[in-house]
């Protein structure tokens, strides 16, 4: 029986959600208040709606809430997602996930914590979005990088330029030159179409590789691409958000900080907060401002203001002005696709990070990690191999797997594996694998 989930919030957030789970065997209700958004989501997503105030019971008893094995309370206002979740959870909603951008809620001097509200799971978009961009800024010659196994494994997207050693070449004859370096590569993007590639696929110059290796085996990954890891050390952030606040308290001990800053007020505000970070009061967008604040000399600028357009531009200037490295944060997802091809290195959604949390969330409670990628259409997934499935029954080169599944690595104890032809899966090993959504179902019953 389809688990039944219930949606406060038709935003970006909440629809993007919801496009991703209605690709599943699930049954979704959306709650929204907005007329046009409802009718955005009852045309255009497998799901129901109920237009109303997500935190009005009447509105949730229309929505049957208390028949929902997960609720989701996703829209901007803190206060409206604290008192729809409290009320779910009397109403007999089993699992209650709230998205709050107040930190307060969770601090060690909250008044009020979210478990007295029913919430059993907190997703704070602005922190999950900053953590994304100080992985980027600490690997900069990715585009884009996911984390496994609590970091030690990764995954990078890497741009081949015209210079790079493995143009020409195909994957075996690449792996088989760096025996000692263990990689996999997952997907490739190409022309802007993804595909898995094989072991006679030629790396072309202007591919986005996608490749995974061990944390310790990074440096040498990204050596062999001809993309060596630069040492950061300077970095401008623009915009004192909650993003760029975060971003420069978790870096100002290591790195030389300057935090930007248009409002004169709020930058005087912070810079008491902020001791190791040379807050400035400032205009991104004035190009004077940035050649006397040296942005050439800068390794990375980030820039992280709530207008994307802001972002776009200043990311642009920066680049130009000499940055090395430049990161934006886009707020909706329709600049995402053209970013990286008119200079921007990488993107960062705080939506779709905020989707993709609470899409581990709520597949982890079914036994599963999932991670989703955006810019190739594949998931991965962490299944744990169970006794006398096809997984285990012969060697891997033997095994006849689910058409487009890719077996990423196996955790075995305290080791991880990159698999190749002769490893044996055994029951009990927790497996990685990367798999398009449609074969989900399919890849599943191959390891149980």
């Amino acid at each position: 029986m389809a688990l039944r989930i219930v949606i406060i919030g038709a935003g970006e957030v909440g629809f993007n959600l919801a496009k991703e789970l209605s690709r599943e065997d699930y049954d979704i209700t959306m709650v929204e208040i907005d007329p046009a958004r409802v009718k955005r989501a009852s045309e255009t997503l497998d799901v129901n709606t109920v237009e109303g105030n997500g935190a009005s019971p009447v509105t949730l008893r229309q929505a049957q809430v208390e028949g929902a094995d997960i609720f989701l309370a996703l829209t901007r206002i803190d206060e409206v997602n604290l008192v729809s979740s409290q009320m779910a959870k009397a109403l007999g909603a089993r699992k209650v996930i709230a998205r709050l951008r107040n930190i307060d809620f969770t601090g060690r001097k909250a008044v009020m914590v979210p478990k007295e509200f029913g919430i059993d799971e907190v997703i704070h978009p602005e922190k999950v979005a900053a953590e994304e961009v100080e992985r980027l800024l600490r690997q900069s010659s990715a585009l884009d990088i996911k984390e496994f196994d609590g970091g030690r494994l990764q995954l990078v997207g890497i741009m081949l330029n015209g210079s790079a050693p493995v143009l020409g070449r195909s994957l075996a004859e690449v792996t088989e030159a760096n025996g000692t370096i263990p990689h996999k590569v997952i997907a490739i993007t190409r022309d802007e179409v993804n595909f898995i590639p094989q072991g006679d696929t030629v790396y072309q110059a202007g591919d986005v590789a996608y490749l995974l290796g061990e944390e310790q085996h990074l440096p040498a990954i990204l050596q062999m691409l001809g993309r060596p890891s630069r040492e950061v050390k300077k970095i401008m952030i623009l915009g004192a958000g909650k993003i760029g606040r975060r971003l420069a308290r978790s870096t100002q001990e290591d790195l030389d900080v300057k935090l930007v800053e248009a409002d004169k007020t709020k930058a005087w505000e912070i810079a008491p907060t902020l001791v190791n970070t040379m807050v400035l009061h400032g205009d991104g967008t004035d190009i004077d401002f940035l050649i006397s604040e040296n942005i050439h000399e800068m390794d990375s600028f980030i820039a992280v203001t709530q207008d994307e357009k802001t972002n776009l531009l200043t990311g642009l200037l920066a680049k130009h002005l000499g940055a090395r490295h430049v990161i934006v944060h886009l707020n909706t997802t329709s600049y995402l696709p053209i970013a990286r091809r008119i200079g921007i290195d990488s993107t960062v959604s705080k939506n779709l990070v905020t989707v993709e949390a609470i899409m581990r969330v709520i597949k982890s409670s079914s036994g599963r990690e999932v991670s989703r990628f955006e810019d190739v259409d594949l998931e991965a997934i962490e299944i744990v191999t169970e006794p006398g499935s096809p997984a285990t029954r012969h060697p891997i080169k033997d095994l006849k797997f689910p058409k487009g599944l890719i077996l990423g690595a196996i955790f075995r104890g305290p080791g991880v594996e990159l698999p190749v032809g002769d490893t044996q899966i055994l029951a009990g090993d927790r497996v990685l694998i990367f798999v398009k959504n449609e074969q989900l179902e399919k890849v599943e019953k191959f390891f149980s």
